[in-house]
C-alpha cells in the first residue's frame, strides 16, 4: 500500500464508528485532505494527541481506494492554550473554519497554512497580549490578499487620489478606499463612511507589512471594530458562504 508523509494542521475532527475519527487536514504542499484515524478515540490510542483540532503534526498516511488512513503521527505543536479562554477559542475556530470552507483538495495553500499557523500561534501565546479581535482582523485581511481580493488601501478606487490627500473623510467599499466625493458612485451602497485615519493606517500596515510584522501594532478597540466591519464587508462581497457567528460578536 502506498504511503505519503505530510505536515498538516487539523482543521476539523469528526467521530466515526465506535472509536475512529475522520480528520480534515490542511497539508503543506497538498492542500486539503480528509483522512481516517482508526482507534483515535480510544484512551490509549497512539493517534490521540495528533487527532485533535488545531494540532499541527507530521502524519504518515496509507493511501487506499479513495481515502487515506493515518499510520503514524507526531505532534509538532498542539496550541493547547487556545482551549483555556473562550474568546480565544472562538477566534481559533473562525480561523479553522475559514480555511475549511474556502479550500479544495490539491489547491496550493502553503501561504494560507503559514498564515493560519501564525494566527493560532498569536492566539495561543498569552505573553503576546494581542486581543483575539486583532488577530482575527489580521488573519482575514491577509486571507483576502491570499485570494487576490485585498482592498486598495493607498488611494481612492475611483479617482486614484492618494489616501493621505483625502481630507474630506475616507470611505470604504469592497474594492478599497473611496474619497467622499465619489462615494455615491459605489454600487449597492456598501460603504463604511468616515473610516478613521487610525483605521486606514492599520489597514495599510496589515496589508503592506511582512506576515510576522503584520500582527504587531497597537490599536484602540474602536479601531479594531472598524477593521472588523471592513472584514465583514469584504467577506460578504467576495464569498457566497456567510457562515454562522463563530467568533463572539464577529457579525
Amino acid at each position: 500500500m502506498k504511503t505519503i508523509k505530510v505536515r498538516a494542521l487539523v482543521l476539523r475532527e469528526y467521530e466515526a464508528g465506535e472509536s475512529d475519527k475522520r480528520l480534515l487536514l490542511l497539508c503543506k504542499e497538498r492542500g486539503r485532505i480528509m483522512v481516517y484515524a482508526r482507534g483515535a478515540r480510544k484512551p490509549k490510542s497512539k493517534f490521540m494527541a495528533a487527532a485533535q483540532v488545531f494540532t499541527y503534526a507530521d502524519f504518515v498516511l496509507a493511501q487506499g481506494q479513495g481515502f487515506y488512513s493515518v499510520t503514524q503521527a507526531e505532534v509538532i505543536e498542539s496550541f493547547y492554550n487556545l482551549r483555556t479562554d473562550y474568546d480565544v477559542l472562538m477566534a481559533a475556530h473562525l480561523v479553522a473554519e475559514v480555511c475549511e470552507r474556502t479550500l479544495w483538495e490539491g489547491q496550493d495553500s502553503d501561504e494560507l497554512l503559514l498564515l493560519a499557523l501564525k494566527s493560532l500561534g498569536h492566539l495561543a501565546a498569552n505573553a503576546d497580549n494581542l486581543p483575539p479581535k486583532q488577530v482575527v482582523c489580521v488573519f482575514l485581511l491577509r486571507f483576502f490578499a491570499f485570494y487576490g481580493v485585498a482592498p486598495q488601501a493607498d488611494a481612492c478606487v475611483i479617482c486614484n487620489l492618494p489616501g493621505d490627500e483625502i481630507t474630506d473623510g475616507v470611505c470604504f467599499c469592497a474594492e478599497g478606499l473611496v474619497c467622499a466625493e465619489h462615494s455615491l458612485q459605489i454600487q449597492g451602497g456598501k460603504v463604511i463612511r468616515k473610516l478613521s485615519e487610525s483605521a486606514v493606517f492599520a489597514l495599510r500596515f496589515i496589508l503592506q507589512s511582512n506576515l510576522a510584522q503584520s500582527f504587531r501594532f497597537n490599536a484602540y478597540d474602536s479601531v479594531l471594530e472598524e477593521l472588523r466591519k471592513v472584514t465583514v464587508l469584504l467577506w460578504g462581497s467576495h464569498f457566497e458562504w456567510e457562515g454562522k457567528v463563530i467568533c463572539t460578536n464577529w457579525q
